[in-house]
């Protein structure tokens, strides 16, 4: 049996209800107090979802300014909070206090509208993606597909902020950004398609337990892992793709008329993209919340498997972390050169790889998980 978050949060929404009307949850009056339930339990997913996506989010900064700290032979954030855990706590408040203004000649919709479509939007994944054994966010059909067609939504908006900024080096970044997207989105989708190919599905959930089945997908699908994760820094722009931003060209990118909490919000969704990009790793090649062999009941339960899970995604993440110390940023002609003239014709080897193992009969050829 699968419980989503919602099914959570309408059983709690149900109960508070009940109590407020005197009855049981289980004879709980139609009409108004249904609606009232179910408009409750919506919105109980939608903190919990936020919550968990804000506290990711402050890991992750954390998990990044520590290992770049060690990466470069200084010490991170150490004074705030017990290993400077609260550090971002205190940044934030910084930047909320901040005044929020506009230029004046900006297109003042699309000025506000764009930070705050790339955060949210990039929120919204984290409420349908598989966590764990019979956890998910939400019940949605086609998960793996709607979660790509979401999560390339950002760069339209990262133009649209970009445009309306009315700043020429902020229009540099958004159409360096469509440049990206355009050399970068196909190589990931034909990824995608490899993985597809052995489940047969678009299913995350499905996806995961056929690794739990017959072997984790990056040893058959290496190939696709490699073009899968070097076009997620692409769709993510961090280093060495940040060419958006690029503060040593372009100021500070298509970002650069945002300050205060516009400003806040856009480096929210950076981590927010970041924590979803490891999220598709981990469950697409990873096994997601799954172990290998004699490991396997460690992650038979919900919380064991978010645990797995989220260890994986710091993992992960921890590499990009990596990569951002050890790489310059690359210059224009060569992110396409790399996009064009390297990952398409990866991609295209791995959908052929995936194709050679179901036509010798995957899935009875089975392998290690690890």
């Amino acid at each position: 049996m699968t419980v989503t978050l919602y099914d959570v949060a309408y059983w709690l929404s149900s109960h508070l209800v009940a109590l407020a009307t005197g009855t049981s949850a289980s004879n709980l009056p139609g009409g108004p107090w249904t609606t009232a339930a179910v408009a409750l339990a919506w919105l109980v997913t939608g903190i919990i979802v936020f919550a968990a996506s804000l506290v990711n989010t402050l890991i992750l900064i954390w998990w990044e300014r520590k290992l770049l700290g060690r990466f470069m032979d200084r010490r991170g954030a150490m004074h705030v909070g017990f290993a400077g855990l609260l550090q971002n706590l205190a940044d934030g408040l910084k930047l909320f206090r901040k005044q929020v203004f506009s230029p004046r000649e900006a297109d003042q919709f699309g000025y506000y509208l764009a930070p705050t479509a790339y955060m949210v939007t990039s929120i919204i994944l984290l409420g349908f993606l598989p966590v764990s054994t019979g956890f998910v966010g939400g019940s949605v059909p086609l998960s793996l597909l709607l979660a790509l067609a979401i999560f390339s939504f950002a760069p339209l908006f990262i133009f649209v902020g970009s445009w309306s900024s009315n700043n020429k080096y902020s229009l540099i970044g958004g159409m360096r950004t469509a440049a990206q997207l355009v050399a970068y989105e196909i190589p990931l989708l034909l990824a995608v398609v490899s993985v597809v190919l052995l489940t047969g599905s678009f299913d995350l959930t499905t996806i995961v337990m056929d690794q739990a089945r017959y072997g984790w997908f990056w040893l058959p699908l290496i190939l696709g892992l490699v073009v899968f994760s070097v076009a997620m820094l692409a769709e993510m722009e961090r280093i060495p793709f940040d060419l958006p931003e690029a503060e040593a060209e372009l100021v500070e990118g298509w970002s650069t008329e945002y300050g205060g909490m516009l400003f806040a919000m856009t480096m929210l969704g950076d981590y927010v993209r970041g924590l979803v990009g490891s999220y598709l790793i981990v469950l697409l090649f990873l096994g997601g919340w799954t172990l290998p062999g004699p490991l396997a009941p460690l992650a038979a339960f919900p919380l064991g498997g978010i645990v797995w899970f989220q260890i994986k995604t710091y993992l992960v993440f921890g590499v990009f972390i990596w990569v951002r110390a050890a790489l310059p940023r690359v210059r224009t002609d060569q992110l396409l050169q790399v996009g064009w003239k390297r990952m398409l014709p990866l991609s295209l080897a791995n959908i052929v790889i995936a194709a050679a193992l179901v036509v010798w009969g995957w899935p009875h050829l089975t392998w290690p998980a690890l």
